[in-house]
């Protein structure tokens, strides 16, 4: 990522918590959202802020949300943080404010940690944040005894010290949510849930946390070290408080991923996709529990530090991927884009298409250059759906890529910007045609492109001028031309999926995995372990296909479809 890193110069005893991470400030710089052509209107600007622990030290670290986002084709809402790797200690006075290490007990002592104050600051300096994702009350729980966190059957030591201890963590992170909401009471917060651990690291590792962390999740750890299974039991009750806390809020939304990892790499006995997939809507987040609550998350599935895997509590960068794409397919994903009034799939047949000028084609939507020749797509769309008086105040087309030939015109400039014309009705014909390349349009050059559209099933989502919104026909189809004006004798096309796509399907994608493991002669070589996983196919699944979407806001009489006025 493009994040730059400034030295930290004090550190504290949660270093040793955390061994593997770095000692560091992540300063709040994002990769650069991909948008070209004319996008006067459209304005990259951040929405999504994330706080708290590890978890979103390390997805803001991986820049996991951002590029998620322009997978979703919403490249121009920003996510933004700052990041710490090491929790400094009380008395810190940086910037900082998703801190590994950091504990919602520590967020509320405003006196010696900024944690709190350095997110309401952020928020007075951005505005335009409406949502934020918080990831705190792991590093609480898993304290260990030794800390006034959990272990098992802390019960017998003190009775009602179990529930306690979640009402004190559930109770500082509303005393969190508040302080937030108190900038700006409009605001959104994603509660953030974690994964199955996996405390099972290689005995040449183990000694730097996870064996003496067991020991410490332990009542008796000589006799009656605390399993797996109870490990997640842990996990899933608390995850079971905060449904029920969110749900009493509704400027709280939660973000269930725990059991993704056996969903889409399996658990070890059995492969991807037999355990359920974590539920994502409210209220009760069906299936829940996912995955499989017996077993850990495999290995693989955890960072490694110079090819060391110790870390027991961490998803690698793939890993945090997944968790965020269902973030975003469950509740992100509308909040971010915003509400919609009509969404219209395209005509799909003959209507969509492309053509370079001399030869046409239908099943895909290609766009850009092949043989010295540029290739025009063209997609249509029935908009004799909106009613007659709707005065159209917005709209987005989106195209899902398929595949690519040779470099992506989007984001290498060979053929110059990109364009989107607009005919009331289409540029000849009802069928795709060689003249269509050349038509004139109702309305030029009237679209904003956002998005890479580098991997299969990204998003490209075209954003409309007014000119264009003006334009769309009332009566019967709308069509719309996406062109380059510069040829190019190397190849460079993207084929988007027609309006033919048929449902989604995640399918199986193999996994290299790069650790480090102690052979029997002593050494300790980085072998690959490979696996398979199933594939999470970003926007394609929230859609249910690959088909091009046009989403149109409007007022009829001044008023949207859910009855309020802009």
């Amino acid at each position: 990522m493009t994040a730059s890193t400034v030295a930290s110069a004090s550190t504290s005893e949660s270093s040793e918590r955390y061994p593997w991470n770095y000692s560091g400030v992540r300063e709040r710089v994002a990769s650069i959202p991909s948008m070209t052509g004319q996008c006067a209107q459209t304005v990259a600007q951040p929405r999504l802020l994330l706080a708290g622990d590890s978890w979103a030290q390390f997805m803001w670290d991986d820049d996991t949300h951002n590029r998620l986002l322009d997978r979703f084709g919403l490249a121009d809402r920003r996510a933004v943080s700052r990041s710490l790797g090491d929790n400094p200690g009380p008395g810190y006075t940086g910037p900082a404010y998703a801190v590994s290490g950091s504990e919602a007990r520590e967020w509320i002592d405003t006196a010696q940690f900024p944690w709190i104050a350095n997110v309401v600051s952020e928020l007075q300096a951005l505005p335009s944040i409406d949502t934020v994702l918080l990831s705190i009350g792991g590093n609480d729980l898993l304290a260990g005894r030794s800390d006034g966190g959990w272990y098992k059957d802390m019960d017998l030591d003190q009775a009602g010290a179990e529930a306690a201890l979640f009402d004190r963590v559930l109770g500082d992170s509303q005393t969190i949510v508040d302080a937030f909401q108190a900038v700006r009471p409009e605001l959104a917060i994603m509660v953030s849930s974690y994964e199955y651990p996996n405390f099972n690291v290689s005995a040449l590792w183990c000694w730097i946390y996870a064996c003496p962390k067991r020991r410490d999740l332990s009542r008796d750890p000589d006799n009656d070290l605390v399993s797996d299974s109870e490990i997640n039991g842990l996990m899933l009750q608390v995850e079971q408080r905060r449904i029920l806390w969110t749900n009493a809020n509704p400027r709280l939304l939660y973000g269930h991923e725990i059991g993704a990892m056996h969903h889409y790499y399996g658990d070890g006995q059995v492969g991807p996709g037999v355990w359920p997939r974590p539920g994502l809507l409210p209220p009760d987040y069906q299936p829940f529990p996912a995955g499989n609550p017996a077993l850990p998350s495999l290995r693989e599935n955890f960072r490694t530090t110079a090819g060391i895997s110790a870390d027991p509590i961490h998803l690698d960068e793939e890993g945090y991927r997944y968790k965020v794409a269902l973030q975003l397919e469950g509740q992100l994903y509308e909040r971010l884009r915003g509400p919609i009034d009509l969404s219209l799939n395209s005509l799909g047949g003959t209507a969509d298409g492309w053509t370079d000028g001399s030869a046409v084609g239908t099943g895909r939507i290609s766009v850009g250059a092949s043989a010295d020749r540029l290739v025009h797509g063209l997609v249509s769309f029935d908009t004799a759906a909106l009613p007659d008086d709707a005065q159209i105040t917005a709209a987005s087309l989106w195209l899902l890529l398929d595949q690519r030939q040779g470099s992506n015109p989007f984001t290498s400039g060979q053929l110059g910007a990109p364009r989107l014309d607009l005919a009331r009705g289409s540029f000849g014909g009802p069928d795709i045609e060689a003249s269509d390349a050349t038509a004139p349009a109702d309305a030029s050059d009237v679209g904003c492109f956002v998005g890479s559209a580098a991997n299969p099933d990204d998003a490209l989502r075209i954003e409309l001028s007014l000119e264009a919104l003006a334009q769309i026909d009332r009566q019967g189809p709308t069509q719309f031309r996406l062109s380059f004006a510069t040829p190019s004798t190397a190849s460079a096309r993207n084929d988007f999926a027609s309006g033919d796509a048929g449902v989604a399907r995640s399918f199986p994608v193999d996994t290299v995995d790069y650790v480090q493991q102690l052979q029997s002669d002593g050494t300790t070589p980085i072998v690959a372990v490979r696996g398979q996983a199933l594939s999470h196919r970003g926007l394609v699944e929230y859609l249910g296909s690959a088909r091009p979407v046009l989403t149109l806001q409007f007022t009829v009489d001044g008023l949207h479809s859910d009855g309020f006025e802009d």
